[in-house]
């Protein structure tokens, strides 16, 4: 879609819908296969997995219609339905032996965004590229925090190479978010290298601990609030105030707790004024956001739109306990990472990263299934090496 920006129907929006169809029937063949694999995890994660993907069918069922649109929407949107189908990757992610195909499949698609580089002048639109460029670089963090050493020369000159279009394409989309997330991955993998252990840990679960207290205090003290405290320490332009105040103005008690369904929608005064601003006083064409929006930018917010507090819950159950287990209850330093990679999204999830069957989100639920598995956790840097290894 990056490439050739189809409208209507033709023969790429075909191929690459197909595609993305047969991905998804493969990946739950996959994982109903292996459904076994879930004894590993203990009774409460078992039981809060099923629950987990059974208010998923809930709030994807909850948009059933009659209408053609709607499941084109629903099915073909990575936004929407497939989104909330993500979380069964936890089943895959149970056989630590099973990162070896997510390797292959991401070298695959630095591969493709080194090709694409050379179409890269036929799509710059007056200095502002579409955000969809960056969906298969930004697995890049990935790859940075849990290593390249293990990888052969050529392999490393990807990696090299995709990292400079990432530099490059972030500052084309004009996202600013590409470089938090890389600033901080970057200062964790700091963190993680300190030779002093106990200092190391220390600092790192004053992080976490101080990550969970601002979680919880944006969902019962307000983010507005809690950024009104911060904005007097500390200079900075805030653009995610009007979305949290909007949607939970919006919503009713009943909503908040079982949220709008996967083609649930708000509607957003923001967006209403700025485009009567633009379009009658500044005298320029809208270009932006409908008023009445079907998705967020906001992680967390985006599940509570859809899924309400119950979504909310039980995913933030499982990013927060995953990041946890495996930052400071786990042996292989491969194992570490993923704690800490899941701790990352966990975080920014309170700024961005809505939810979506993209890269980022399969290897954050692989990530989360592999952490919980016991036995992942208590294997050495030689077995996991051993298991994981690529040519």
């Amino acid at each position: 879609m990056f490439l050739f920006k189809p409208n209507g129907i033709n023969i790429e929006k075909i191929v690459i819908s197909s595609f993305l169809a047969v991905s998804v029937i493969g990946v739950f063949m996959c994982c109903l296969r292996n459904t076994y694999q879930l004894k590993k995890l203990t009774k409460t994660d078992r039981r809060l997995f099923f629950l987990l993907m059974f208010w998923s069918i809930i709030v994807i069922a909850r948009s059933f219609s009659l209408s053609v649109q709607d499941w084109v929407t629903n099915f073909g949107n990575v936004y929407m339905a497939l989104a909330w189908f993500s979380p069964i990757l936890i089943i895959l992610g149970q056989k630590i032996e099973n990162w070896k195909v997510i390797f292959y499949a991401l070298f695959f698609m630095f591969k493709l965004m080194v090709i694409s580089l050379f179409f890269l002048p036929f799509y710059i639109d007056v200095g502002k590229l579409k955000t969809e460029w960056s969906w298969l670089l930004r697995p890049l963090n990935f790859m940075l925090l849990i290593g390249i050493k293990r990888f052969r020369a050529i392999k490393r000159l990807i990696v090299y190479l995709t990292f400079i279009i990432y530099i490059l394409i972030g500052v084309l989309t004009e996202q600013r978010l590409e470089f938090i997330y890389l600033a901080i991955l970057i200062f964790l993998i700091f963190i993680d290298s300190l030779y002093q252990i106990k200092l190391k840990r220390k600092i790192l679960k004053i992080i976490f601990f101080s990550a969970v207290t601002i979680t919880i205090t944006v969902f019962t003290y307000g983010y507005k609030n809690l950024n009104d405290i911060l904005i007097q320490y500390i200079e900075y332009q805030d653009t995610r105030v009007f979305l949290y105040e909007e949607l939970f103005e919006e919503l009713n008690v009943n909503e908040k707790i079982i949220g709008r369904g996967s083609l649930g929608t708000y509607y957003s005064h923001f967006m209403e004024h700025t485009k009567y601003y633009t379009i009658n006083i500044l005298k320029y064409e809208w270009w932006g956001d409908s008023s009445t929006r079907i998705t967020i930018e906001v992680g967390y917010l985006q599940m509570i739109l859809k899924g309400g507090i119950i979504l909310f819950f039980l995913t933030a159950y499982f990013m927060l306990k995953a990041s946890y287990l495996g930052i400071f209850k786990s042996k292989s330093k491969f194992v570490k990472r993923l704690g800490v990679y899941i701790f990352i999204l966990s975080v920014l999830s309170l700024i961005s990263f809505r939810p979506a069957f993209t890269p980022t989100f399969i290897l954050l639920w692989m990530a989360i299934g592999t952490v919980l598995n016991k036995h992942n956790r208590s294997l050495t840097d030689e077995e996991v090496e051993n298991l994981i290894k690529i040519n």
